[in-house]
């Protein structure tokens, strides 16, 4: 359980939508690389952030936010976005060698916006290591999706900010992006939300076995039948895996009705040990 935290944690910018929070004291080796979905609110983001600094009060969190702009742009110019993460990575890898202790290092994801930037940052440090990230666990809320056409349109539509503009402009704007996404497979291009999901399970990318799922059947903007999929691929791969069905949640606010249960999913992840196995837990 989260135990509180008085201060408001002030995060260091290292580019757009991407930013650091350090402790007075940080632990060595100890990051949280929290990936939030399309659009994600300050003030949503804030609860997760209060969650983890009770539960790893040491830890640095690693904040990288989702857009639109950013999940349409091409590959290349992502990973050129994702350096000053990887480099955060880097050196919380660095300390830890120098400190002779393991790192602890937890990837939370959101939706598909959270999964991409997951992705793009465990490739380019795969690149830069040259082997995959040591990480004690992965916690995917909402996600990953296979991406439907009508599902990714409506998650992007409603991500974009509020005002005239955009309520007259988004639908044209999302249409043009959710084409041009769509469209690049006709080209032969591998379908993204396959390579979301392949890479979070993929070993030369990631050195881990723990993944907790959290997820809910009144989720308008991706099927629950994707994400339990997910953990079906999971375990065939011998991963130890955890689904957590939360009970009329929406998308990416299981934490509105099950605070101290999702408080308590991160706080498992995050330490490290054995998932609850069996059956899916329904909250």
């Amino acid at each position: 359980m989260a135990s509180q935290v008085s201060a408001d944690p002030v995060f260091d910018p290292l580019g757009p939508r991407m930013s650091l929070f350090s402790p007075l004291d940080p632990a060595p080796g100890q990051l949280v690389i929290l990936c939030t979905w399309l659009g994600a609110g300050k003030k949503h983001i804030a609860k997760y952030v209060a969650g983890y600094r009770g539960i790893a009060p040491r830890a640095r969190i690693l904040l990288i936010e989702s857009s639109v702009l950013i999940i349409a742009s091409p590959y290349t110019r992502q990973w050129t976005a994702m350096k000053p993460a990887a480099d955060v990575v880097l050196a919380v890898l660095a300390e830890s060698g120098n400190a002779s202790a393991k790192p602890n290092i937890m990837i939370h994801t959101f939706s598909n916006g959270g999964t991409n930037s997951a992705t793009q940052l465990l490739i380019v440090l795969q690149r830069q290591l040259g082997y995959a990230l040591p990480v004690t666990g992965i916690l995917c809320d909402s996600g990953p999706a296979r991406g439907t056409y009508r599902k990714s349109f409506h998650s992007m539509l409603l991500s974009l900010p509020k005002g005239l503009f955009w309520r007259i402009m988004g639908p044209l704007v999302i249409a043009f992006v959710t084409n041009a996404l769509f469209g690049s497979q006709l080209l032969g291009w591998e379908k993204p939300e396959r390579i979301y999901r392949k890479t979070l399970l993929d070993h030369d990318f990631v050195n881990c076995r723990r993944i907790c799922y959290a997820f809910s059947k009144a989720d308008t903007h991706v099927d629950w039948e994707d994400i339990t999929s997910h953990a079906d691929d999971a375990r065939r791969k011998q991963w130890d895996v955890r689904e957590l069905e939360f009970d009329g949640t929406p998308h990416c606010n299981h934490i509105s009705k099950y605070r101290a249960e999702y408080f308590q999913a991160m706080s498992c992840v995050w330490e490290g040990g054995a998932l609850i196995p069996g059956p899916r837990a329904l909250l």
